[in-house]
């Protein structure tokens, strides 16, 4: 896979260094995230780190075991100009959690390689299954309908999925999800529509 990236990993009493590679290139430095800011991320599910001119968002999903990289790699080109290049690296969150936890005991390793997972196919497909009641309902609104394809376009990115069904919940203009890989169902949830006693600022919130 080409477009799969290397992301390698040293890590001392303080912090630990990163670094990528990739075909197309290697990262111009090697990034240093303290040991504070995933403490930060295990707390708020998000971090954000800067080292020298380069910065990166880290997004973590223990449901679906993914912690992101979002690598933001910048270097100076004379006065008021910078250049630089985006990355997005996406890994097992209990692989790189274990090396964490390793590497601040003793005897533990300090380096960790994994290549980023394959996002090729970051969505599975969607299929309202059953009764199609409250689709209809949702469909028959133009407001509801809105929100409803922002919902479903900002959530379920999830690679490992092959489809998730979406059923009528007992909430109207609301679903029950589940998730299947290789034919088997996983996760289940719920899709439901929040604050309908006022419409304008009604929103969709997933539950698993």
């Amino acid at each position: 896979m080409t477009n799969r990236i290397m992301l390698c990993a040293e890590a001392d009493e303080n912090a630990v260094g990163i670094r990528t590679v990739s075909a197309r290139m290697k990262s111009p430095h090697r990034f240093y995230i303290g040991y504070d800011e995933f403490d930060r991320l295990r707390r708020d599910g998000w971090a954000i780190s800067s080292d020298i001119h380069s910065f990166v968002k880290l997004r973590l999903d223990q449901a679906r075991d993914r912690i992101v990289f979002l690598f933001t790699w910048l270097a100076g080109r004379g006065p008021d100009r910078v250049e630089g290049t985006e990355q997005t690296v996406t890994l097992r969150w209990s692989e790189f959690e274990e090396f964490l936890q390793n590497s601040r005991r003793q005897d533990g390793s300090r380096t960790f390689r994994a290549l980023s997972l394959n996002t090729d196919r970051d969505r599975p497909r969607l299929v309202f299954d059953g009764d199609k009641r409250n689709l209809k309902a949702a469909a028959g609104s133009r407001r509801i309908r809105h929100k409803l394809g922002k919902a479903l376009a900002r959530n379920f990115n999830w690679p490992d999925a092959e489809e998730v069904r979406l059923y009528n919940d007992f909430t109207p203009y609301s679903f029950f999800f589940r998730e299947y890989r290789d034919g088997h169902p996983c996760l289940c949830g719920g899709l439901i529509l929040h604050n309908q006693e006022n419409m304008e600022k009604a929103y969709y919130g997933l539950h698993t």
